[in-house]
């Protein structure tokens, strides 16, 4: 691939200036929902919610305003996004909620109590919004712009998609005092993967709701592995959910690499 100006410009420069933007954006509205409506100093993840909310409507001016279209696939695209190409996640979600749901409602409901379905009905709001969010934002807008007058940089536009997904996660370095360095950086590169693994499957479906729904279901299987790793620790267990999965990234990364030789080769057979 030749990278001559038009390529810089068109495929490298606009979709990082929107991801700066974004991010810039995403943390102003942030910080105005929280010091403008103090209550939610006490509601975080729906401040949150909120915020992804307000996230989602500018995402799709922009849409309008770069033209971007989107759900061309179809149901078939999202029953083959998720149902094949994206079946280690279904399968990994599946697993983690039944084994969250046995160890939680068997009597370690420990700090969430009688707030436990509260708790995982504002978190499955939250998550749901995150997918949309994200997904329109960098499958949808960061891939066709970079798509747009360069079709055939499928590759290198899914790479470069899934970088600029990792590099969103450059939040949690500063905001997230909480996090351990090694977990940050742990969460920046499985972003990237994980980025690149869905802009392969939604290059490959042209549908934006089967790598939204696999977005949301890798998340809520974290959401899950988080409440288990504080309830093991606060009954002496222990639970490393890094250990399930890079398994299942592994697996989505062979997938989408196996998309793309397949199309090199159909390609270089015509």
């Amino acid at each position: 691939m030749k990278f001559d100006k038009t390529i810089l410009n068109k495929v490298m420069i606009l979709p990082l200036g929107l991801v700066i933007l974004f991010i810039v954006y995403r943390t102003l509205v942030f910080s105005v929902i929280m010091n403008c409506i103090p209550i939610m100093q006490e509601h975080y993840i729906i401040a949150e919610t909120i915020r992804n909310c307000i996230d989602i409507m500018t995402i799709v001016v922009l849409m309008f305003i770069f033209k971007v279209k989107t759900g061309r696939g179809g149901v078939k695209g999202y029953l083959k996004g998720v149902g094949i190409y994206g079946l280690p996640v279904l399968m990994f979600t599946l697993f983690e909620i039944g084994n969250s749901t046995l160890w939680i409602f068997g009597g370690h409901a420990g700090l969430y109590g009688s707030g436990l379905i509260g708790y995982i009905v504002v978190n499955v709001l939250l998550y749901i919004t995150v997918g949309i969010e994200e997904e329109l934002m960098f499958r949808s807008v960061v891939t066709e712009c970079a798509l747009r007058k360069n079709s055939n940089i499928i590759v290198f536009a899914s790479v470069y998609s899934g970088l600029l997904f990792g590099l969103a996660h450059i939040t949690n370095f500063i905001f997230d005092a909480d996090m351990i360095m090694f977990n940050k950086w742990c969460t920046m590169i499985m972003a990237c993967v994980f980025g690149f693994t869905l802009a392969v499957i939604f290059l490959r479906t042209k549908s934006i709701g089967a790598v939204i729904t696999l977005h949301f279901l890798w998340d809520f299987a974290d959401f899950m592995n988080h409440m288990m790793i504080v309830e093991r620790y606060r009954y002496g267990g222990s639970y490393n959910a890094l250990a399930l999965q890079i398994p299942v990234l592994i697996v989505m990364l062979v997938i989408a690499v196996f998309c793309m030789y397949k199309r090199q080769m159909r390609l270089q057979s015509v």
